[in-house]
């Protein structure tokens, strides 16, 4: 219950020594809170989520954390694509069910293609069957958006993802706006959180990427439409049909076509920041045979790029405001030579340290391996194991994407 108080009044505005003059609102609107201790950051990578769930799986048990509670030191989940899906039974605290859906999954089928497309992925089809299905294929450039079916994953999410549950942490998500193409982000708050909540999430956020930045509040209505629109990779899926913040109805996709690894997220919010990897450092792909390993192979190559632009984001950002946090009055008056912009950087620039954790070879599954249940359970495994070596501090001149 602590924990929960706590957190009421913990939810900064995103930015060491904020100065609320530069939000329009009083000083007596802002309560004098400190950033959150430390964000869990999950990865998108479709089923190499079990490590994910492995290692979720392990900080819980090595923290005697039982169903219900929220998974400390964390207070704020952060997710993209399976790692949105895996955030939201971390934010709910229901470990058991993380464990026993990824153990389950395979029997559910879940990345089927469409029946005009079936025969590409069949090796037993015939040559006409085949042919067949690559006109099908080329009709994607007209009428058609993607090659799996959505339904099989959306009622998987609808059966599993009880709008009800209560949260015990806070949750951020993203998604991209394929309509208005620009990323934007829903948040689930836990009960208890007090009311101003959303407004300081919207403010938070908004200072750290930027004062456009769309951040809205999951509603019962639009959870699952938006957890699902984070995890479907264009082409591979439908877009989602979500309402926009006007109500107008927009196409979402994948949140991980601007960031995979949502640390920008967690640099907004909070003090320090746990990001879980689904990769180790590069190695070359297996063999890209069709449309679907094509386009995640793509989206690996954006999702690397993004990840180590953001990562060195944070990590000079936190570095520069560190340094210039030491100087005098005097000093920074002398270096700031009046430049507003410098000042605006100083009051509203976050600190958040970094560390991360990845598997140290590929992962013994594949992005879209979901009915594979060996290697499923061998990448959760890894997962578990991988707590015991811990998180790496972050630094620009050691990590390798």
């Amino acid at each position: 219950m602590a924990t929960i108080e706590r957190r009421e009044f913990l939810f900064a505005l995103g930015a060491s020594g904020l100065a609320p003059s530069l939000l329009g609102i009083s000083d007596s609107d802002v309560p004098a809170v400190e950033p959150l201790d430390r964000a869990l950051v999950l990865s998108g990578g479709g089923a190499l989520g079990a490590y994910e769930a492995g290692l979720v799986g392990a900080l819980a048990a090595r923290g005697a954390v039982s169903d219900g509670s929220p998974l400390l030191p964390y207070e704020i989940v952060c997710g993209t694509s399976i790692g949105a899906l895996n955030g939201w039974f971390v934010a709910t605290g229901q470990y058991t069910k993380l464990h026993d859906l990824w153990y389950g999954i395979s029997a559910e089928k879940l990345m089927r293609p469409k029946p005009e497309y079936e025969a590409l992925r069949d090796s037993q089809s015939g040559l006409i069957d085949r042919g067949a299905s690559v006109v099908q294929l080329a009709r994607l450039a007209k009428n058609q958006t993607g090659v799996l079916q959505s339904k099989p994953v959306y009622d998987w999410i609808v059966r599993n993802v009880d709008p009800a549950t209560p949260l015990v942490m806070l949750m951020v998500w993203a998604v991209t706006n394929l309509t208005l193409q620009r990323p934007e982000y829903f948040f689930l708050r836990p009960y208890g959180a007090g009311t101003d909540l959303p407004e300081r999430v919207v403010h938070a956020l908004r200072l750290s990427l930027g004062s456009q930045t769309v951040v809205r509040e999951a509603t019962p209505d639009l959870l699952h439409r938006a957890i699902f629109a984070s995890a479907a990779l264009p082409i591979v899926f439908d877009p989602v049909l979500i309402p926009g913040p006007d109500g107008a109805i927009n196409e979402y996709c994948d949140g991980g076509v601007a960031s995979n690894s949502p640390v920008g997220i967690a640099h907004a919010v909070s003090k320090a920041a746990d990001v879980v990897l689904l990769d180790p450092p590069f190695q070359p792909s297996p063999d890209i045979r069709d449309a679907i390993a094509i386009a995640y192979s793509v989206f690996g190559t954006m999702q690397r790029k993004i990840l180590e632009t953001e990562m060195h984001n944070v990590y000079f950002q936190s570095l520069a405001r560190r340094a210039i946090a030491r100087l005098t009055t005097e000093e920074f008056a002398r270096a700031a030579g009046g430049n507003k912009l410098l000042e605006r950087f100083v009051q509203t620039v976050p600190v958040t340290d970094l560390r991360y954790i990845r598997p140290e070879q590929t992962l013994p599954v594949t992005v879209a391996g979901f009915q594979d249940e060996e290697g499923i359970g061998k990448a959760y495994r890894t997962g578990w194991l991988d707590v015991e070596r811990g998180f790496t501090p972050y630094d620009w001149s050691t990590f390798e994407l």
